[in-house]
């Protein structure tokens, strides 16, 4: 039976061609077509037979990464939009002003199996280059919760280690191969340590809407661990915190960046049970004070967010 095609008013028309201007051409058409799919889907599901302009931006919010946001908080209030991005770039008051925002992700709290008779082992990876930057601080804060739980803790900035790129060589998966990587770097002491540990903690900026290139190629790497016939050299049992930082004042813009490092992690059969989400690190100094330091210091009801997850990730 045929059904009437969806229309759409000349304002949702206008704004589907300026989402869909976001995109090359060459990827244009593809990305108009699955926002013209939701829309459509959306209307059937309430029942309309016309779209308008709010309507196409929630259908290419549900097609796009929740990293296009600015682009729609653009599209929908550019007064408030330049107010709260621009302004704190030239405005002291303003830069102070920004929301500076910690969550904890919801989650369960399992029971620890076959818990050591020793203290717990923590080991942090900072993959900001900033020494106390917000992310260095909000790791710190963790460590220290994890050591007032009574654990071991280690942390290691990566911007110092001498970390060569993964050389897609494979050696790592030839039978009968003994080391972990071929490269001779920093990464050979560090395999060991992850292997030691009980449990991690991966903090990293956000730059250009991914993670920073000192985790991409730290987690690289990581493929030294798969063997041979889908072996690996991490069994199960450990357990990690991911902390992700950001500008942008929307605590959740980033949150697929979390997951997916979450899952890279999981594919290495280490099992996340915390993760905290922080924002508002952009404007005159980028994210910090006047010292030098992570505006997340003058915050310490969000800052004591960290502090709380890291004794949790010490009894799990």
């Amino acid at each position: 039976m045929h059904k009437e095609a969806l229309s759409l008013s000349p304002e949702a028309n206008t704004m589907l061609e300026k989402i869909a201007a976001i995109w090359p051409a060459i990827i244009r058409q593809g990305k108009k077509d699955k926002i013209m799919l939701m829309l459509s889907l959306l209307a059937c599901s309430r029942g309309l037979k016309k779209a308008d302009a709010a309507l196409v931006i929630e259908a290419a919010r549900l097609v796009v990464p929740k990293s296009y946001d600015p682009l729609f908080h653009m599209f929908e209030d550019m007064k408030s939009f330049k107010k709260s991005m621009l302004e704190p770039f030239v405005s002291e008051e303003a830069y102070n002003s920004i929301p500076v925002r910690v969550r904890r992700w919801p989650h369960k709290r399992p029971h620890r199996k076959n818990a050591p008779d020793r203290a717990k082992r923590i080991l942090a990876f900072c993959a900001s280059p900033r020494a106390r930057g917000n992310t260095d601080l909000l790791i710190n804060e963790a460590l220290r919760g994890a050591r007032d739980a009574g654990a071991h803790t280690e942390k290691v900035m990566l911007h110092k280690l001498h970390m060569d790129f993964c050389s897609g060589c494979r050696k790592c998966k030839d039978p009968g191969f003994e080391k972990i990587c071929i490269i001779k770097d920093d990464m050979e002491r560090m395999y060991q340590k992850i292997i030691d540990a009980d449990a991690l903690i991966i903090g990293f900026p956000i730059y250009t809407g991914r993670e920073c290139a000192q985790l991409s190629t730290f987690l690289d790497r990581w493929d030294g661990y798969e063997r041979y016939m889908l072996e690996s050299c991490l069994k199960p049992g450990r357990t990690a915190m991911v902390i992700g930082t950001w500008g942008y004042p929307r605590i959740d813009t980033y949150d697929h960046v979390i997951e997916n490092i979450i899952s890279i992690l999981n594919l290495h059969k280490v099992e996340t049970v915390e993760a905290l989400s922080a924002c508002g690190f952009e404007g005159l100094r980028h994210g910090l004070d006047k010292k030098r330091r992570g505006v997340i210091a003058s915050h310490p009801r969000e800052l004591k967010k960290a502090y709380t997850a890291g004794r949790a990730l010490a009894s799990r």
